[in-house]
C-alpha cells in the first residue's frame, strides 16, 4: 500500500504498559489497524494507540499485534498495528 499524500493523515501517539509515551505519528487509521510509517517503532500487545481526532476528542485503542514490513519497490517501512477499541 503506497501512502497517499492526497489524503489528510491521522495523528496518533503510542502509550506504553509502562506509562511510556511516544509519537505523535502520522497515520492512516482503518477499521481494526493503523498504518505507521516508521522504521523502529517501540510498541507491543497490550499497549495503547491514541488517536487525536482534529476536534479534539480522544479515541483509545488496545494494541493487539504489530508486524513490520520491510521497504519494497513502491511501499515504504511501515508497521501494521492490530487493534481493538478500548
Amino acid at each position: 500500500m503506497e501512502q497517499s499524500l492526497s489524503q489528510p493523515l491521522d495523528t496518533v501517539y503510542i502509550l506504553r504498559i509502562d506509562g511510556t509515551r511516544f509519537g505523535p505519528f502520522e497515520t492512516r487509521l482503518e477499521a481494526n489497524k493503523a498504518l505507521i510509517w516508521e522504521e523502529t517503532l517501540n510498541a507491543g500487545a497490550g499497549d495503547t494507540l491514541e488517536h487525536h481526532q482534529p476536534d479534539g476528542e480522544v479515541a483509545s485503542y488496545l494494541i493487539s499485534n504489530t508486524h513490520f514490513q520491510p521497504k519494497m519497490k513502491g511501499i515504504e517501512a511501515h508497521y501494521t498495528v492490530r487493534l481493538r477499541p478500548e
